[in-house]
């Protein structure tokens, strides 16, 4: 059997997420395969992939400019050398970003597999169309070599360890009543109004919810000051203080998660827990999450002239307008906010 290089070295969580049903039939229908991630998701594909030993981490944050360009020129010699050291006579990329197609024209396999590109001739020695029409994962699936046979993320295992950290973060506050709220997203145009998250915080607290804000890294922390200047309690901020094990953790003993189209978003819908997605100018036919108990809002579908990042009726209704009500509804008809419990008349 052809030895085979699994290329999927992309930092989106998302994408991985979608990707990983994938990657698992790959490996398993492959003995002599090696996947190669990014490092950042080491946890992640742990916990999804439990056992798995035959895998390859790229090494994405040591190469950040933060680094200097000698450091970051060993770092990624390194990693080739290793890549090459498999000696693949196959490598297939389903992703096609540029790091993972020059990848794949480094790895001395003499078959390269991957998506149409500019200059794909240079990078890929067959080049096939994905599907693009529906949910990523089905783009995914027509460059897999197999494909997984079901739309659904991985399971994520437990990580006893982690459990432990997060009820001591968590404060004496009982797990099940934790709603997780990520206001944050990669890009703006992602991103619900904090005062509207800080409205549903306060809503949530008086239903008998615990608000629980996570994110990671400037944005997040920005977006999260903007939402607790609204509250006049502040609410339970989570982040930068979560592992990828204890965010996984956190999620899968929450009553329920609230958030923008996002990475955390797909994470939850993974670990099985009622989602409440806001979708704004992003498709979620192409992004929506992968779960029986995840729900998109948006207020109207975008104009045709509507892009992205360039919205025709200004300041992006489609998302804005999604108000705190629809929230609250849609977290009651998941099951999300605990219902009153009838009190008993003494005579």
């Amino acid at each position: 059997m052809p030895r085979l290089l699994i290329l999927f070295p992309c930092s989106h969580l998302g994408n991985l997420l979608i990707a990983l049903p994938h990657l698992r039939a790959m490996l398993c229908a492959h003995t002599d395969a090696l996947l190669v991630v990014d490092e950042r998701y080491q946890a992640l594909v742990a916990q999804s992939l439990p056992g798995e030993q035959r895998l390859l981490f790229y090494p994405e944050q040591a190469l950040s400019r933060s680094q200097s360009l000698w450091k970051r020129i060993r770092r990624y010699l390194a990693f080739v050398r290793a890549m090459r050291r498999f000696k693949a006579d196959i490598s297939v990329d389903i992703e096609g970003e540029q790091k993972s197609a020059t990848l794949s024209r480094l790895c001395g396999a003499a078959t390269r597999i991957g998506p149409p590109r500019r200059h794909g001739r240079w990078f890929y020695s067959l080049s096939l169309e994905p599907d693009w029409q529906g949910h990523r994962w089905h783009s995914y699936a027509s460059l897999s070599q197999p494909a997984a046979p079901s739309a659904r993320y991985l399971p994520l295992a437990d990580c006893p360890g982690s459990d432990a950290a997060v009820r001591n973060l968590l404060s004496g506050q009982a797990e099940n009543t934790c709603l997780v709220v990520h206001v944050g997203a990669t890009k703006t145009y992602k991103m619900w109004h904090p005062e509207q998250f800080a409205s549903l915080c306060q809503r949530a607290r008086r239903a008998g919810l615990t608000p629980v804000l996570i994110g990671a890294g400037h944005k997040d922390r920005m977006q999260i000051a903007r939402v607790q200047s609204f509250l006049c309690e502040p609410v339970l901020d989570l982040c930068d203080q979560l592992t990828l094990s204890e965010l996984i953790s956190l999620l899968q003993h929450s009553q329920g998660y609230v958030g923008n189209d996002s990475g955390p978003m797909h994470l939850a819908a993974a670990c099985g827990i009622p989602v409440v997605a806001l979708f704004g100018p992003t498709d979620e036919h192409i992004w929506h999450p992968l779960s029986d108990q995840a729900r998109v809002l948006r207020w109207q579908p975008c104009a045709a002239k509507c892009q992205r990042s360039n919205c025709v009726r200004d300041s992006y209704p489609c998302l804005q307008r999604i108000t705190v009500n629809q929230v609250m509804d849609t977290l009651s008809e998941l099951g999300v906010i605990p219902r009153p419990q009838a009190q008993r008349i003494s005579r």
